[in-house]
């Protein structure tokens, strides 16, 4: 269920009500279904070897996870690490969904850059920062809810991931990806099918210049995934949001 924004331009929600028709269609098929039984019966056998928490950044995999394991492990708690530098509309996602499964237990984490000087650090030397803060909140989680975790990855988003897929598999035992091997579309179909929140800037489409399975939604002004045209994508939709970024490190 695509939650509305006035950053969507007629042509935006013409082109997302289309691709809903084909996500619905695709959630009928075998294939599609055989996945989603698949990756529920990882979580199942993940589950039987001890507790666990599922990390979610509120973007389209982190929520069908979310809600995989909702079904499955209704106390794993979510984890939400929120960065300074957060994509404003992942709040909208994150309420509604909480709205509509407020059992499920729910921890959010600050994530700090807004001392971080975007306008003078080095690119290579903001990313080491801002990793060295990020595993570092991981780490102070993990001390209070344990290792093991579910995570919305999968082998088709990036070349790190696929490799990291195809040199560990699935499950590591400390870490489950259930959705490792679906596609953007698979994803896009059990968000449709089950009305989960979907978040706005998957339908900022322009028109369809831009390819919704290669937007990122956890961070505005993030260094990484530029090659996808990803900062002219932020000019383009959270413009005010990226320029409160550049001056502030926080939106």
């Amino acid at each position: 269920m695509l939650l509305k924004s006035s950053r969507h331009k007629p042509e935006d929600l013409q082109l997302w009500q289309e691709l809903e028709q084909g996500d619905l269609a695709h959630a009928t098929t075998e294939g599609f279904q055989r996945r989603v039984a698949e990756a529920k019966e990882a979580i199942r056998r993940f589950r039987k070897r001890g507790l666990f928490c599922v990390w979610t950044s509120w973007g389209k995999d982190s929520v069908t996870v979310a809600h995989l394991c909702l079904q499955v492990s209704p106390d794993a708690p979510l984890i939400h690490l929120r960065p300074t530098n957060h994509n404003p509309d992942c709040d909208l996602v994150r309420d509604f969904y909480r709205k509509r499964f407020p059992k499920q237990p729910y921890l959010e984490v600050s994530v700090d850059y807004s001392d971080l000087d975007r306008t003078v650090l080095p690119e290579h030397v903001l990313d080491q920062e801002t990793d060295k803060r990020w595993y570092a909140a991981i780490r102070k989680v993990e001390q209070r809810v344990g290792h093991r975790r579910v995570l919305g990855i999968r082998a088709e988003e990036s070349t790190p991931r696929r490799m990291r897929v195809g040199r560990y598999g699935l499950d590591t035992g400390k870490a489950l990806a259930p959705i490792g091997h679906w596609s953007a579309q698979d994803v896009f179909s059990y968000l449709a099918f089950h009305r989960l929140p979907v978040h706005p800037a998957y339908a900022c489409l322009g028109g369809g210049r831009w390819r919704r399975e290669r937007i990122r939604v956890a961070e505005i002004g993030d260094t990484r995934g530029r090659e996808f045209g990803r900062l002219e994508w932020e000019q383009e939709y959270y413009g005010a949001e990226l320029r409160k970024v550049q001056a502030t490190g926080k939106c």
